[in-house]
């Protein structure tokens, strides 16, 4: 698969793919490469910024589920801190994201949780978590000595994922916290690109490097990879 660029917004962007067949598995991969986006920065990234970046997204995908790896690398003068977060929403079919015999998440047991609705900070008990019906919106800090994040996520009974994401500074691995969110009715209603009654047909969760990442210095690199697989 060839290579492209293209220019938009005022910054360029390079695409290129591949395809794969190896003894694990086949399938294909595409990275997007974005050297600037200025129209998308703000605070010490502004319009007069002195920091810079280039910034690597991958995806792989086979027939099990896919792999993506953003890879951001210091080609400035200066360090620069960051936060990754990946949004990804799953289907839950026949509108039962809020039966949680039916919608959960296993794997954020003992996991510090911080409720960002009720303000409430806890731990997370020994029960999958599952939705409620209100505004759903918990950060999930992990606890000391767990580096990764690995979930199970189902979603109806004939569809349950796993998913995993590791991330690193300067090759120092990062310990991985997590988000799950769902709107629930008025914020589902509020929002121009969500459906009024979608609230009930997915579930959001978000692996991250949110807390205890390391400064990126001048030609060091950091990167966020996650797997999602059916199983």
């Amino acid at each position: 698969m060839p290579q492209h660029g293209f220019l938009r917004n005022n910054y360029w962007t390079e695409v290129s793919g591949s395809r794969f067949d190896n003894d694990d598995s086949a399938g294909v991969s595409m990275e997007l490469c974005l050297t600037d986006a200025i129209h998308s920065r703000g605070g010490c990234w502004g319009m007069d910024t002195t920091l810079n970046v280039k910034c690597t997204y991958t995806v792989k995908i086979d027939g099990s589920g896919f792999v993506t790896t953003i890879e951001m690398e210091n080609i400035g003068n200066e360090g620069w801190d960051f936060q990754v977060l990946l949004h990804n929403y799953f289907l839950v079919q026949d509108g039962m994201a809020l039966n949680s015999n039916i919608c959960n998440i296993q794997g954020l047991e003992g996991y510090a949780v911080d409720d960002k609705v009720s303000g409430d900070k806890f731990v997370q008990c020994s029960q999958p978590v599952s939705l409620r019906d209100k505004l759903f919106d918990r950060v999930y800090t992990p606890p000391e000595g767990t580096i990764d994040l690995s979930l199970i996520i189902s979603t109806n009974p004939m569809n349950t994922l796993s998913l995993s994401a590791c991330g690193e500074v300067d090759g120092k691995k990062i310990s991985v916290s997590g988000v799950v969110w769902n709107p629930y009715k008025d914020n589902a209603k509020a929002m121009a690109d969500f459906g009024d009654d979608q609230y009930v047909d997915m579930i959001c969760v978000e692996p991250g490097l949110l807390s205890g990442v390391s400064t990126v210095e001048k030609g060091k690199k950091a990167s966020f990879t996650q797997t999602i697989k059916c199983l």
